[in-house]
């Protein structure tokens, strides 16, 4: 769920740490990090290593200039879980928008149709065209 439109949102969402990443390793970098590292400290290495899981994982260029950045440090990637609820209420409305009932919405994304209820209701209607883009 978390993809390109991760940085999309508003700043405010996305913790420091992770706009620290994508502003020296690119967007990309930081979102396979995310990806694979929610919640979890890392170590990057001084010099990249073709076979290290992290290489694997962001391709050498990527995996190259991270190592150059952030050589030697334990790096704490964030769950950037505000941003992780906003995606997700976000397909959540496009899901309503797109005439899909609550008690459908509530089993696709593991919510109770309650708490569909309230995420739709949070939003007026007309301001779910914003979503078509």
């Amino acid at each position: 769920m978390l993809n390109s439109r991760l940085f999309d949102l508003p700043t405010d969402l996305i913790p420091p740490r992770l706009q620290e990443i994508a502003s020296y390793c690119g967007q990309q970098t930081a979102i396979v990090l995310l990806l694979n590292y929610p919640g979890v400290r890392i170590h990057v290495p001084k010099k990249p290593h073709a076979t290290h899981r992290l290489a694997e994982l962001l391709g050498p260029e990527a995996f190259g200039l991270l190592c150059e950045i952030y050589a030697d440090e334990l790096i704490d990637i964030p769950r950037a879980a505000a941003a992780a609820r906003a995606l997700r209420n976000q397909n959540i409305l496009r899901d309503f928008a797109d005439g899909k009932s609550q008690a459908n919405i509530a089993i696709k994304y593991g919510l109770t149709q309650r708490q569909v209820n309230q995420i739709c209701n949070a939003v007026p209607m007309r301001q779910l065209d914003i979503f078509d883009a």
